[in-house]
């Protein structure tokens, strides 16, 4: 997956994607906001005009999400961001809200803003745990309050909106400026696969100078078998080596850098394995640290496991540096 600007050509497809994207709220009671038309393509078209309409196309260059944006009141105000079902739960908003924030930046603008339903699972609440907050009334700049009108002649008042706001810091580089991606490794991809390496083997033991770490890494990318999230330079995000042993599935390797710890790179990595290579009836498992692994609680890798449906299971055997491992597995019946 990868973010671009919109071309004209992509117009209707983004149409599409917003059809899509809306028929999920038919089942929250929303029809209206189901059936309600995409935005017309000369809307589209002068988004994109403006250099503010991003896409995240797939391997095959065609659109599966879409971000608008326009300036009110001093910062980014994101207008629409919309992904279709097929590519959700795979980070796909949050890499064009990624890139937005990062062009909101590069303009010098601090913020960005939004309006959304407040009891959406995937609007709302997903923006909190994005870092949005929600706007009081006496916090709204005029420029939101024409917003707010005009979404309530249009009727979306039905359902309790919310404005809400996301500052963004400078320096520091957080996921609000790093566009997150995840993609089939490449044989360039082995340094960044080291580079990772370097950063956990006091947990895992020694990798970097480990021509079998090498050769593992090599073989899974030259089988197909293993995925990245990069970053804007040179090194990586995650990396992932997966192996599609159906009926039983195995996580051989993931890793998050330091400084993307957090912020949903894992989770992307697993949502893409599971996405290309599980079939169900079956189970993926993976080795993880075990309860009293020093590593266990600082890396957070037993909640990260847990969060994603995995259940802990009987010990394996301990680690290279010494330490207690456990397998975790997941249940998968599609």
């Amino acid at each position: 997956m990868r973010i671009r600007p919109a071309a004209p050509g992509d117009l209707p497809a983004l149409q599409d994607v917003e059809r899509a994207a809306g028929a999920p709220f038919r089942d929250l009671g929303m029809p209206e906001i189901a059936d309600d038309d995409p935005p017309a393509l000369d809307v589209l078209e002068r988004y994109r005009r403006s250099g503010r309409c991003w896409v995240a196309a797939d391997e095959e260059d065609r659109p599966v999400a879409y971000l608008t944006a326009e300036p009110v009141d001093g910062v980014l105000h994101v207008e629409q961001v919309s992904v279709h079902p097929r590519a959700a739960r795979r980070g796909v908003g949050r890499a064009l809200l990624a890139h937005a924030a990062h062009r909101a930046r590069e303009e010098g603008l601090p913020a960005l803003t939004l309006t959304t339903f407040a009891e959406v699972p995937w609007n709302a609440p997903y923006y909190a745990r994005l870092g949005f907050r929600t706007l009081s009334e006496h916090e709204l700049t005029p420029g939101l309050c024409r917003i707010r009108a005009e979404e309530a002649a249009h009727g979306l008042d039905r359902w309790r909106r919310v404005c809400m706001r996301l500052e963004l810091p400078r320096g520091e580089e957080t996921w609000r400026s790093v566009p997150m991606t995840v993609r089939p490794a490449r044989a360039h991809d082995l340094p960044g696969f080291l580079g990772l390496a370097a950063q956990v083997e006091q947990w895992f033991g020694p990798m970097v100078e480990d021509p079998g770490f090498h050769d593992a890494v090599r073989q899974h990318i030259a089988a197909s078998m293993a995925l990245v999230a990069p970053s804007s330079g040179p090194d990586l995000l995650g990396g992932l080596l997966f192996g599609a042993e159906a009926p039983t599935y195995h996580v051989h390797w993931l890793v998050v850098s330091r400084r993307a710890r957090g912020t949903g790179v894992g989770r992307a990595l697993m949502e893409e394995a599971v996405r290309r290579w599980v079939r169900g009836p079956g189970e993926i498992e993976v080795v993880t640290f075990g309860p009293d692994h020093p590593g266990a609680e600082v890396s957070g890798a037993r909640v990260f496991y847990e969060r994603l449906g995995f259940t802990p299971a009987e010990p394996a055997a301990p680690g290279p540096e010494g330490g207690s491992r456990q397998v975790f597995r997941r249940t998968v019946d599609r």
